[in-house]
């Protein structure tokens, strides 16, 4: 799962303000950014069945209350030819509410007797070397791309711990590399957690990874291999494109491909995956329809990295894939999936900042795995399952709450046949709020 399965959460966020690969050379101080923010989640969700239970906290129904302060600062780089600098975070969190039974699911922290901690908090720092267009990270940061991505869906966002190079000498074009050893949970205090497969429940001692995209007005590619020591080795391709219509509509096509097999000593078992997906999308004023197919080709499901404390939970978020929504990522074994999603934005019908979404995702013909650690799918036969989610947001246009985003949203799983991720209803309220960032 990609996103929070929970409900009700209340957000209060400063978003972050600086890119990752800064392009101004004024200076350490000067190019220096401190963003401050808080969130503050609520959670309320209702699970049937035995999905949840693919995950080691093994509780009842997640319900819980939290609050988040985070501090993110980013420095610019020394002058010269060889620049230098730092970025360091520092995180806190509070339990408001929510007994042992119930807290948790990556919001709060839990002892080794699965108790809800009143607070807990953590810090990281990474140094940053540049030269021209080529940048050098090392420590503990965010990281995306389609085989090695962290996530930012619960209280606080996961980590991983390594370096990473980068090099922007071509207009448009990104290339990079890095190699992580390590990765934190959203409620960890340690910045020294496992990197394991989210499915498998297996660590690996390193993630290796190297490719690049390239983006112009209309299209975009993307090319990435990745190797996951003694799990799997991984290459993914991907591309858009945009249509701008002369009656002003845009057609949008976008596609993905994984190929995975194992390697080394394949701790993770006999892997030989292939996923893929496609996905239509057709606007229109205030209209947008978007129609996606996803198909997974093997005895496994298509697997992907955590993040921290091993089986806690899907803290990664390296599957793009069109079909990966709120509850299930619709990854089974050989399983197919459609999804049909329509959204509506209302400013053209005077309430600017107002839109709506609903999509419909059905998987099918999911089968039970050939591979023992994916024993969650021994009870599927030709199981099947869907997910319906509607969601409403708004944006404050101008005054004193500017930029305040409410987000709504319900969403409701159904499995059948064996199906491991359960009957889920969940609520979500999310507002998102900037703080003084300076």
């Amino acid at each position: 799962m990609t996103t929070l399965t929970a409900g009700w959460p209340l957000v209060l966020a400063c978003p972050l303000l600086f890119s990752a690969y800064s392009q101004a050379a004024n200076g350490f101080i000067e190019d220096s950014h401190l963003v401050i923010g808080s969130r503050s989640t609520v959670l309320n969700s209702q699970m049937k069945g035995d999905g949840h239970q693919r995950f080691a906290h093994d509780r009842r129904d997640p319900r819980d209350v939290s609050l988040g302060m985070r501090a993110n600062f980013a420095s610019g780089f020394t002058q010269g030819p060889l620049g230098f600098g730092l970025d360091a975070y520092g995180f806190a969190g509070f339990k408001l509410d929510g007994g042992d039974g119930h807290a948790g699911y990556g919001n709060i922290q839990m002892n080794h007797e699965g108790e809800a901690q009143r607070s807990f908090g953590r810090a990281g720092v990474l140094i940053k070397a540049r030269h021209g267009q080529t940048e050098l990270r090392y420590g503990q940061m965010q990281v995306t791309n389609p085989v090695f991505a962290t996530s930012d869906t619960r209280l606080f966002p996961s980590t991983a711990t390594g370096w990473l190079l980068a090099n922007r000498d071509i207009e448009g074009l990104l290339v990079e590399t890095g190699r992580f050893t390590a990765g934190t949970e959203p409620s960890s205090t340690s910045n020294k957690g496992e990197l394991w497969a989210n499915y498998a429940f297996v660590p690996t001692d390193s993630v290796g990874f190297a490719g690049g995209r390239y983006e112009s007005r209309d299209w975009s590619v993307s090319l990435y291999g990745a190797q996951f020591e003694d799990l799997w080795r991984q290459a993914y391709l991907g591309g858009s494109y945009l249509w701008e219509r002369e009656d002003r509509s845009r057609i949008a096509l976008d596609l993905n491909l994984y190929h995975t097999r194992d390697e080394g000593r394949a701790n993770a078992g006999d892997i030989r995956t292939t996923a893929y997906s496609a996905q239509l999308a057709y606007s229109l004023g205030r209209h947008r329809l978007m129609v996606a197919y996803q198909r997974i080709i093997g005895g496994t499901p298509f697997d992907y990295i955590g993040f921290g404390n091993n089986g806690s939970g899907a803290f990664g978020n390296s599957i793009y894939l069109s079909n990966p929504i709120m509850a299930s990522d619709f990854n089974g074994p050989n399983e197919k999936s459609w999804q049909l999603r329509y959204d509506l934005d209302m400013a053209p019908s005077g309430f600017p900042g107002l839109s709506f979404m609903g999509r419909y995702v059905f998987g099918y013909d999911i089968q039970r795995s050939d591979n023992s650690h994916y024993g969650a799918w021994d009870g599927a036969d030709d199981a099947q399952h869907q997910e319906l989610d509607l969601e409403a947001r708004y944006v404050v246009q101008s005054g004193s709450a500017k930029d305040l985003r409410i987000r709504l949203r319900e969403g409701l799983h159904d499995a059948r046949r064996g199906q491991p991720d359960g009957d889920v209803n969940m609520h979500m309220l999310i507002l998102e709020w900037p703080l003084n960032c300076f």
